[in-house]
């Protein structure tokens, strides 16, 4: 089945023409409409059309414009003109930009007909596209409903025919992949060997299939070696690789696998490891040691001897109790929440600290663990977090402000500013990890998570209250200065694009 939009600004004609394709062929599945070229632009990066059928005279965006744009980043993309301006001079623009036809308004059934099967013959000889679509369906990730492998296993034997297959999924916690690091492994491949880049959900992961004739034991550790050269430019970049030895079927359950375990094995400094070779750390043993260490630190909580608890603290961090400590960040994880809850439970009878406050400490600390690259980073949000313990006690002693309201009034009044939990910390003069937590203890979410819940119902009321404004200005009226960006969140939070979440407003 192939995605096809449709983008024509008479709302009339749109339906029809959808409903003649829906019922002429059921090769083509309508995926998107639109009422103007910019907005199926900006859309483009989820909907992956194999065609696009276009009218020309439309608002903000005609219909030529929008081809030359498609064309000149995607050529292989199949466009057809439905016009009912019978004007040679667009005739002769479109057959400069590879239209596939021209159809006058009303096109016949028969008509819509001849132009799918031209669309249709031109995609799959297409290989280019075809290998894009199998690339899709091995990353799962494409957008075709009712495709699976399964479907286009024939044409993955004929596209993907080698025997064996290196897989390379790099993944970091925060941050894009830096682009360009294909480049890396290109060299290390042989004559008649190649590469294929599948498509991912996000900019933090990128995963790559190396086609090759073979793969020893002395060629897997050169490839080690390529990578940890990589790693050593780019900190806190995680990458596993996978051997397929009978070929691109089993190419999906090894992703699924890689998928899982960079996320055991991930390191602040970074690592590379074959996935045969990875097994999990173990911190159990090195537990037990640190109990000595949190009695006192929880002695000084008790107390309330803020100085001697960071000073134990600072040694703790710096090494300085000549303690083991664990590699990867998912052992850094258990045994930060293990000293977390061994504080909150040998003080929690000489505070009124609840069990909602300790998840709310771990889960932060949880997320401290997987948002920083850097270990140093790590340890001066630790000290934040568990310093949280005598804020009770200083906010005691000073005049009380509710600085969660204060935030939550901030995010009301300013959100279709380009506003942050970084300026919205800097505005209340507080250290913005401070302000974060009280703000969750407070509403039981993020700032930054309740900044876009507000932006998107906004969205959503300004979309239902005008249907027919463009994305880029509704982009604007709740703060976000790129659309693209926009566009992305708000099908994260509703499920639906900007577009769709239109029709569905009708």
């Amino acid at each position: 089945m192939f995605r096809m939009i449709i983008v024509e600004d008479e709302p009339r004609i749109l339906r029809h023409l959808k409903e003649k394709i829906t019922y002429i062929s059921s090769d083509f599945k309508v995926i998107g409409t639109y009422d103007n070229g910019e907005d199926a632009l900006i859309e483009l990066h989820w909907t992956q059309p194999h065609a696009i059928i276009t009218d020309i005279r439309m608002p903000v965006m005609d219909g030529l414009e929008l081809i030359h744009r498609v064309k000149k980043n995607l050529p292989e993309i199949q466009c057809a003109i439905i016009s009912g301006h019978d004007d040679f001079q667009y005739l002769r623009q479109g057959i400069k930009l590879g239209v596939t036809d021209y159809l006058l308004k009303p096109a016949s059934d028969s008509d819509i007909q001849q132009l799918l099967e031209q669309m249709k013959e031109k995609i799959f000889l297409n290989q280019r596209l075809l290998e894009g679509e199998v690339a899709s369906q091995i990353s799962g990730v494409s957008t075709a409903p009712g495709s699976s492998l399964t479907d286009w296993s024939q044409i993955a034997k004929e596209l993907f025919y080698h025997g064996h297959y290196i897989l390379v999924y790099a993944w970091q916690p925060q941050g894009d992949i830096p682009a360009g690091i294909e480049s890396r492994f290109e060299n290390l491949l042989n004559e008649g060997e190649k590469y294929t880049s599948l498509p991912s959900t996000s900019g933090n992961e990128r995963i790559l299939l190396f086609g090759v004739h073979s793969c020893s034991p002395g060629r897997q550790k050169e490839w080690t070696k390529a990578v940890e050269n990589l790693i050593v430019t780019e900190a806190g970049l995680t990458i596993s690789m996978a051997l397929s030895e009978i070929g691109i079927q089993p190419i999906p359950d090894l992703l699924d696998q890689c998928k899982r375990e960079v996320r055991v094995q991930s390191r602040f400094g970074g690592c590379c490891f074959w996935l045969s070779d990875s097994t999990p750390e173990n911190i159990q043993p090195l537990l037990e040691p640190y109990q000595p260490i949190t009695q006192r630190l929880a002695q000084f909580i008790i107390k309330q001897q803020k100085q001697l608890f960071c000073k134990e603290l600072e040694l703790l961090i710096a090494g300085e109790q000549t303690l083991q400590v664990p590699e990867t960040r998912k052992g850094w994880e258990q045994l930060l929440l293990f000293i977390s809850h061994s504080l909150h439970n040998q003080s929690k009878d000489y505070f009124s600290t609840n069990f909602e406050t300790m998840q709310a400490m771990e889960a932060e600390l949880s997320e401290e663990v997987w948002r920083i690259r850097q270990i140093n980073e790590l340890f001066h949000h630790i000290k934040e977090i568990w310093c949280s313990y005598f804020f009770k006690a200083e906010t005691e002693q000073t005049t009380y402000r509710d600085w969660a309201k204060d935030a939550k009034q901030y995010i009301h009044n300013y959100y279709n500013e380009n506003i942050s939990l970084t300026s919205i910390a800097d505005n209340l003069q507080l250290n913005q990890a401070y302000l974060n937590r009280l703000f969750k203890k407070a509403y039981h979410t993020s700032i930054p998570d309740y900044l876009v819940k507000i932006r998107m119902e906004e969205a959503g009321r300004f979309i239902k209250e005008h249907p027919f404004v463009l994305i880029k200005e509704i982009a604007e009226h709740v703060g976000y200065l790129d659309p693209f960006h926009f566009s992305k969140a708000f099908k994260q939070y509703t499920g639906f694009s900007p577009s769709d979440y239109k029709t569905k407003a009708d």
